[in-house]
């Protein structure tokens, strides 16, 4: 049987091969000597938490004030658990809600579960600093936790978990938000036009002359500042608010114009025809301002 005749040249290509291929695999294996990058401040951060810890210890409110102050100012992860802890310890109303203020300053996801036991606070205040504080956290678990809030027994309390889940952009609560308007909670009126398609807009409309105008106004005015939505929806809003007219409408179309670009396009010409077609009124009185949060 005849063999194949290889090229004088194979042997060394075939070695270059196995050379190359053992130095992928040699790269490929972690080294075991290499150890991660540390914080070069990390050391120095904890020796000044633990120089601030007694203060959290103190019987005296203001000296644990002033260690969750200092704490705060590190900002750094590393504080949340001592703050977590003087909360679950039991403090003064004053401290608590300094505490709770800082946790919504650090915004650090670990805080979650101790906010969360605390948006069933006896006080109003207390509650309503966890939601805020909630609200500045970046984590998936927050819009539902927010949407809790839309049934809270405190009318400020509703309405700060209504803003906070139009200001985090929770359009997965639309649904939530049109329940809890309907029940009155009026800022959730303002969520709603912030987050909104068009189908919204046209749902949000079925309560034009059922619920305040200046609540309606409210939401109105977020979906027309959007630059997001489509004009043709913009105009019909335009459109619907000419047809109820009124001194009110008015102003709201003069404060909306001068927010729009001197080349506002179609929407600039619709909303100065407005303006042009309803005639002014006598200036709104204290008594006109709507009620906030809805029905206790």
């Amino acid at each position: 049987m005849t063999r194949p005749c290889l090229p004088s040249s194979a042997p060394s290509v075939l070695l270059g091969l196995l050379v190359a291929l053992a130095t992928l695999t040699a790269n490929a294996q972690p080294r075991s000597g290499r150890r991660p990058a540390r914080d070069p401040r990390a050391a120095a951060v904890r020796a000044e938490i633990e120089a601030i810890l007694p203060k959290l210890r103190s019987a005296s409110p203001d000296e644990v004030r002033e260690g969750i102050d200092l704490l705060s100012a590190l900002d750094r992860p590393e504080v949340v658990p001592h703050l977590v802890e003087t909360l679950r310890a039991g403090q003064p109303d004053a401290v608590t809600d300094r505490a709770l203020e800082a946790l919504g300053a650090l915004a650090h996801p670990g805080a979650i579960e101790a906010l969360t036991v605390f948006t069933h606070h006896r006080r109003p205040g207390a509650r309503l600093r966890a939601y805020r504080a909630l609200a500045a956290i970046s984590d998936p678990r927050v819009p539902s936790l927010l949407e809790r809030g839309l049934s809270d027994s405190d009318r400020s309390v509703r309405a700060a978990a209504a803003v906070a889940l139009g200001d985090i952009g929770a359009r997965g609560s639309l649904d939530v938000l049109f329940r809890a308007f309907e029940r009155g909670v009026v800022e959730a009126a303002i969520a709603i036009g912030k987050l909104g398609d068009a189908r919204a807009v046209e749902r949000f409309g079925e309560h034009l002359g059922r619920r305040p105008l200046g609540v309606m106004l409210s939401g109105y005015g977020e979906f027309l500042r959007r630059t997001d939505l489509p004009e043709a929806v913009k105009l019909q809003i335009v459109a619907r608010l000419t047809e109820v007219s009124g001194p009110m409408v008015r102003r709201f179309f003069e404060e909306l114009l001068a927010t729009l670009p001197e080349r506002g396009g179609r929407l600039r010409t619709e909303v100065e025809t407005a303006i042009r077609r309803i005639p002014p009124g006598p200036a709104p009185s204290s008594a006109s301002t709507p009620p906030t949060g809805g029905a206790s």
